[in-house]
């Protein structure tokens, strides 16, 4: 699933990078999109942007009023350049790996089932005053894709950290979770600043989406075996 790690061949690993890169076409179009709509507000006016933000970014008045859209909108907008540059190099690092493992459909998949599901949970999750903020951002897709990784490579080593791919996707969600309940019950700590719901929904879609991929499929080969097997136990004579 991952770059192999190879002693004294650490190029191989930037090969398959960038490799990995070249064929992102999803992470790349993603990437360009959210980089041009950054672009394009750094030339909107004041009442622009609070209009842009109001309406595009995810609140919980908003869907309170019908604004549905917002579940998908907010991944576009970012407050920052440093808020937009983590998640565009997440993206690209990360969505280029899942693109390569499961291709273009799966990064679109995940990365959508991730978005929604992390904003829902940041909206129903997250402490009440931090409900009534604009979510924005894709993290809640990154993460997802992360988590998808992590579920679909258990194995793997994730360079530059020391750990398993499967004790790094648990430390997040546990992380995240831990996050979440800490600001109800810690508000002084400051975690309410960042969207930890957003990050533990799109943490939970990304495993659930990894865990169907490794589940073994039925086939109609082996439902006709166990159908075959039962009739013959049914039949007269014959012992279960």
């Amino acid at each position: 699933m991952h770059a192999p790690r190879v002693k004294r061949r650490g190029g191989d690993r930037w090969r398959w990078m960038i490799a990995d890169l070249r064929g992102a076409r999803v992470c790349w179009l993603l990437f360009f999109a959210i980089a041009a709509v950054y672009g394009g507000m750094c030339f909107a006016s004041d009442a622009s942007l609070d209009w842009i933000f109001a309406t595009f970014g995810l609140s919980r008045e908003g869907l309170l009023h019908g604004a549905i859209w917002q579940l998908i909108t907010h991944a576009f907008l970012h407050g920052n350049i440093l808020h937009l540059s983590i998640n565009a190099l997440g993206l690209l690092l990360i969505g280029s790996r899942v693109e390569r493992i499961g291709g273009s459909a799966t990064v679109g998949k995940v990365l959508f089932v991730g978005v929604v599901l992390g904003g829902m949970v940041q909206m129903l999750g997250a402490p009440v005053p931090h409900r009534d903020f604009q979510l924005v951002g894709i993290s809640g897709g990154f993460t997802a894709l992360l988590l998808w990784l992590t579920t679909v490579s258990p194995e793997s080593r994730m360079m530059p950290l020391p750990i398993s791919a499967k004790n790094l996707g648990r430390g997040i969600i546990l992380a995240e979770a831990g996050f979440l309940i800490g600001s109800w019950f810690m508000p002084q700590a400051g975690f309410q600043v960042v969207a930890h719901g957003c990050h533990l929904g799109g943490a939970i879609a990304g495993w659930l989406m990894g865990r169907r991929i490794r589940r073994p499929r039925v086939t109609l080969a082996d439902l006709q075996k166990e159908r075959a097997r039962r009739e013959a136990a049914d039949e007269p004579g014959n012992v279960a």
